[in-house]
């Protein structure tokens, strides 16, 4: 199972990119890793209701990989769901993520 997470918008409108693949983990945090997508319910999680589209929002991209069709969600800041941003939180706390600019 790997996780992309894109960033983008923003003033300067780069793109981040993180990155977590669960074969980079401990056993023990590889299971939390998949309860934590668990608890994100990505999968399940309503579409963002239409909002005004600022110019320099935060966006947001998560792309999930794992057994059966990739999955891609996107939210702004102001719409990302609570348990979406607890992932999110706990995959920029590892120190195995790999991050990077995107052109």
């Amino acid at each position: 199972m790997r996780l992309i997470i894109f960033r983008g918008g923003g003033f300067a409108g780069l793109v981040a990119r993180t990155e977590l693949d669960a074969n980079s983990l401990p056993r023990d945090d590889a299971k939390t890793f998949a309860s934590e997508i668990a608890r994100a319910n990505l999968r399940e999680q309503p579409p963002p209701p239409p909002e005004k589209s600022w110019p320099d929002a935060q966006l947001y991209e998560l792309c999930l990989e794992e057994s059966g069709p990739a999955l891609s969600v996107r939210y702004s800041e102001e719409s990302l769901p609570e348990d979406v941003r607890l992932l999110v939180a706990w995959v920029d706390g590892r120190p195995e993520r790999v991050e990077s600019i995107e052109r």
